[in-house]
């Protein structure tokens, strides 16, 4: 069975050049996203009895392509006939350029789908893979092809694989959660039952940072993800350490202690104090290549955003006005904007060049807009909301289209995007 399925595998790529992307220009994160790229995703077919598995597949394929607010999913029942016959013709007529499209079967228990990308222009397979899954793993290997076809459409890695974790709990009782970035799989990572805040995951995805006062005041600590999750306290003086992030190298971290930021290597040794204002200085965040810092302070009276250099020199105020909080500086130096939210009439999330200029309101939707933080790619800003009432986690584009509710049942805070 094993040889077998490799070989179907293989298969699929026969002809195929992997490496020929869709020549589209992405827009400019400021700009709004004029033209999506119409995707035909009709149901899978069925090979013996149908099951309810092969309609998820193909519910969170669409549902992965329309969050990444690049595609028009157009959607219906299985294709007429076989895969060897489709009628490209009318697939055209219809206004999409490419066809997501593919057969399941029940086999021993699993699951063996196998699905294509088509250029439809071009009437041929571009992309195919075929999984053999277990009922549980059948929205993973739907977000791995989505992740291809993505690529394949754009030349964009897509995010779809990737994780979201977040604090959940009411005011003095909470605990660290990790979620697919979807909402789905929710599980909880700690057992804190405490003021849990501010969580950053490492580059690699594999720790996460946060702060917890789980012992007496606020500490730091990193927690190891895996088959068994472990955890560690890297500090223990009495200094209210809070915020902290990982450097984009995974080497340093920058937190803030008793009002001041400092920078330390991953063990919490070595921290050096960069600012010394008799402020309050919190929320430090790295630009994409380490060399700079942004983080708030209210040493000009309401708190507003800063930029220095890694090494505490340089500094300059890139805000003039309101109450800034949560600034989260892209990883992706082709975005290179620091995400922050703006309280004045009500919270909302804005973007804004670190020199201070392009500034650009995203959220208008009501209620408290907070927390955001970018996806590794630096491209998409998940955040919380109370839009609707509960507290919980969206997704939006870096310039604010497309902005949809990713969990339910409220009470979230701080998310945090994991590759």
């Amino acid at each position: 069975m094993v040889y077998r399925i490799f070989f179907l595998t293989i298969a699929l790529f026969l002809g195929f050049n992997a490496t020929s992307y869709s020549q589209i220009k992405l827009p400019d994160v400021t700009s709004p996203i004029v033209q999506r790229i119409p995707v035909y995703i009709p149901e899978l077919s069925s090979l013996g009895s149908g099951n309810s598995k092969g309609k998820e597949f193909t519910e969170v394929l669409r549902k992965d392509l329309n969050n990444a607010a690049l595609f028009q999913v157009s959607t219906g029942g299985a294709l007429a006939g076989s895969l060897d016959n489709i009628n490209f013709q009318s697939i055209f007529d219809s206004g999409s350029d490419y066809l997501i499209a593919g057969q399941y079967q029940i086999e021993g228990g699993k699951i063996k789908i196998a699905v294509q990308l088509y250029n439809v222009k071009e009437e041929r397979p571009i992309l195919g893979r075929t999984y053999v899954a277990t009922p549980g793993k059948v929205r993973e290997a739907a977000h791995k092809f989505a992740d291809l076809a993505m690529k394949q459409m754009t030349g964009k890695d897509g995010f779809f694989t990737s994780k979201i974790a977040f604090v959940l709990g009411n005011k003095s009782k909470r605990n660290l959660f990790i979620m697919d970035y979807d909402g789905a799989n929710k599980r909880q990572l700690t057992k804190h039952n405490a003021l849990v805040m501010s969580p950053d995951c490492s580059p690699n995805g594999k720790q996460i940072i946060f702060n917890s006062d789980k012992v007496w005041d606020q500490d730091l600590y990193i927690i190891t993800l895996g088959q068994r999750i472990t955890e560690k306290r890297l500090t223990k003086a009495f200094k209210l350490e809070q915020s902290p992030e990982w450097s984009p190298s995974g080497t340093q971290l920058a937190f803030s202690a008793n009002g001041d930021i400092f920078v330390s290597n991953v063990s919490g040794k070595g921290a050096r104090n960069l600012t010394r204002s008799g402020s309050i200085d919190v929320s430090p965040t790295w630009s994409p290549d380490g060399s700079k810092i942004a983080f708030v302070s209210d040493r000009s009276g309401n708190p507003q955003i800063y930029v220095m250099n890694s090494n505490g020199s340089g500094l300059r105020r890139i805000t003039s006005s309101g109450y800034n909080t949560d600034p989260s500086w892209s990883p992706n130096p082709d975005v290179n904007k620091i995400a922050f939210v703006r309280v004045e009439g009500g919270a909302n999330v804005y973007t804004i060049d670190p020199s201070g200029g392009g500034q650009q309101r995203l959220t208008f939707g009501g209620g408290r807009n907070e927390n955001p933080v970018w996806s590794p790619d630096g491209y998409y800003l998940a955040f919380t909301s109370t839009r609707q009432g509960a507290r919980d986690i969206y997704l939006m584009y870096a310039n604010g289209e497309n902005q949809i509710r990713l969990s339910q049942g409220g009470g979230k805070r701080f998310p945090t995007w994991c590759k």
